[in-house]
């Protein structure tokens, strides 16, 4: 059996929560729209368990890009950080695999 830390749990919530709320944005931003629209695709075609799976499945490299940046990174890890990292590294273009992109930086 798998045990995981705490903080691991936290941040697999924080994963969570942040895709539910990207999904979620306001429509008043184009950006946000699209997002929104994609990730409600990908929730239409995996379904909610497989979904969520996939977004647990970020943890570790959401945690190895926040230790790059802990120190020196302003606002909050759960309502800033993890938002923003879903932002950048996601690429939700194909509904049935919502993939990360490595990009330099956390």
């Amino acid at each position: 059996m798998t045990h995981y830390s705490q903080a691991s749990l936290e941040t697999a919530a924080c994963l969570w929560e942040a895709v539910l709320a990207l999904r979620a944005m306001p429509i008043t931003d184009p950006d946000a729209i699209g997002l929104a629209l994609a990730i409600d695709k990908t929730f239409d075609a995996l379904g909610t368990a497989a979904l969520r799976l996939t977004v647990v499945g970020w943890t570790d490299i959401v945690e190895a890009a926040w230790r790059e940046v802990a120190n020196d990174y302003p606002l909050c890890f759960d309502w800033d950080f993890v938002p923003a990292w879903i932002i950048d590294h996601i690429d939700w273009s194909d509904p049935f695999h919502p993939a990360v992109i490595q990009r330099g930086g956390g």
